[in-house]
């Protein structure tokens, strides 16, 4: 009966953690349904590279296709300004950094 009862448990943890990740995905918060994964995954650190795990990789990442014509467009985009580049000063970097805000400044 304690067996039992442990599988229940663990199904339940498992249950809960497919839908807080999912609340959370769909709520646009993907670096904490990340965290959510990463923090109550059993695998950590680095696999070996063996057959198993090459196999498993393989089927997750399978070889690239050729486009179809259809989705490509015969458009060449303008050469940059080189020009732009020498205007970009410590003091620009500085002032614009001021009025970040997130994750990328205050």
């Amino acid at each position: 009966e304690i067996q039992v009862r442990l599988n229940q448990v663990a199904k339940r943890k498992e249950t809960s953690c497919h839908v807080a990740f999912t609340r959370l995905m769909l709520l646009g918060q993907v670096g904490k349904a990340v965290k959510l994964i990463d923090n109550n995954s059993n695998v950590r650190g680095v696999h070996k590279l063996t057959r198993p795990v090459k196999t498993v990789l393989a089927c997750k990442h399978p070889d690239g296709k050729a486009a179809p014509k259809q989705l490509k467009m015969d458009i060449t985009a303008p050469e940059p300004q080189p020009v732009i580049f020498e205007e970009i000063d410590g003091q620009m970097v500085y002032r614009v950094a001021k009025t970040v805000h997130g994750s990328g400044g205050p």
